[in-house]
């Protein structure tokens, strides 16, 4: 199946050389029920392989079994979802900065919202700005990297996102330049230090 027209589709609803995070979910839903279609066909092609223990395993065939352009399609939706999934917090980080204004000043109060924020910050949305605003040092809108596919060329309005780069960028002054939370990047440290001890060892 060829599938440059989907893509030709999304690249057509730019506005001002940018894509709107609401045509985005727009695309992807359209296109949902060809995006499992065409990972069902890819599941369909996997072949069984026994292993010398006497279990077996399902892996893909040693040939593509799918187009330049279905790769394409699959890289680009799931770039998209992805971008998608992040911007589902979007509202509660603008509540979590309308918290921050009321707090700022309280050492104590900072503390337990750095805290509260820890699973976001540091582990979920840990390189949000670097995959998305690190192309350039006047970087303003976020640039969507898709595999394969550089020539795509895509940007999502920085508005759309306006409350969670706001919310990172404040989080990692406090949470990284400040460490307002030293116990937390002791942890981080140690365990840090015990994975490259590990790879070490394991590659003696």
């Amino acid at each position: 199946m060829k599938l440059n027209t989907e893509i030709y589709e999304l690249l057509g609803l730019k506005k001002n050389g940018r894509l709107q995070l609401s045509v985005i979910e727009w695309w992807l839903l359209k296109h949902s029920c060809l995006h499992k279609k065409v990972l069902s066909f890819i599941e369909s092609k996997k072949e069984i392989f026994e292993l010398e223990d006497g279990s077996s395993v399902r892996l893909p065939p040693l040939k593509e079994s799918i187009s330049n352009s279905e790769k394409k399609f699959l890289d680009l939706y799931n770039a998209l979802d992805t971008i998608s999934e992040f911007h589902r917090n979007e509202k509660y980080f603008q509540q979590e900065m309308l918290e921050y204004h009321k707090i700022e000043h309280s050492q104590s109060d900072l503390k337990k919202w750095v805290s509260k924020n820890e699973p976001f910050g540091v582990e979920k949305y840990a390189c949000f700005l670097i995959d998305y605003l690190d192309y350039s040092e006047n970087a303003e809108h976020l640039s969507i990297y898709v595999h394969n596919s550089k020539e795509l060329d895509i940007y999502i309005d920085r508005q759309d996102f306006k409350h969670t780069v706001e919310f990172l960028e404040i989080f990692n002054e406090l949470y990284w330049v400040k460490e307002i939370l030293p116990e937390s990047l002791e942890k981080i440290r140690t365990r840090m230090s015990e994975i490259k001890t590990t790879a070490n060892n394991t590659y003696k």
